[in-house]
């Protein structure tokens, strides 16, 4: 019971920090072309990385800066609402990888950990999702409504 509380409340924990996240750039004008040039002049990102930058996200950069803004918030949703928390945590590793790869390394190797922890145990996740307690009752309703039906 102690590890599940645990679990539910690093999903929460981790789906409130990367919501707080989307949210700040949502709101406060995230501009992902000042970071292609970070990148490209950075000496700690993967050449591959920094030549995708310049590539493709130097390209579409509207396309990738509401990626990310929304990314985080749905990330954030689905890890506190209980909706695809599995999911959620698996777009909350792809993200801190590429922060990391980004060489933004200040925070994010605990948000990985949080995320890679949660992916562990994607059968808690599962038990202690919104689905599961939406499946359970309806379970209960459909057996509360057989028996009135045949008795």
């Amino acid at each position: 019971m102690v590890y599940k509380v645990l679990i539910l409340l690093l999903r929460l924990g981790s789906g409130l920090y990367i919501l707080r996240q989307g949210f700040e750039k949502l709101t406060g004008g995230f501009a992902i072309d000042g970071l292609v040039s970070v990148i490209r002049d950075n000496q700690d990102s993967p050449e591959w990385y920094k030549t995708f930058f310049e590539v493709v996200v130097a390209q579409h950069l509207e396309l990738f800066k509401w990626a990310v803004q929304i990314g985080e918030i749905a990330i954030g949703l689905g890890l506190i609402l209980g909706v695809m928390s599995y999911t959620a945590s698996f777009f909350g590793v792809f993200i801190m990888v590429n922060y990391i790869l980004a060489d933004m390394i200040f925070t994010y190797p605990l948000q990985l950990v949080c995320f890679v922890i949660l992916l562990m145990n994607r059968h808690t996740l599962e038990l202690l999702s919104l689905n599961h307690f939406i499946k359970r009752k309806n379970i209960r309703n459909d057996e509360y409504g057989t028996r009135t039906h045949s008795g």
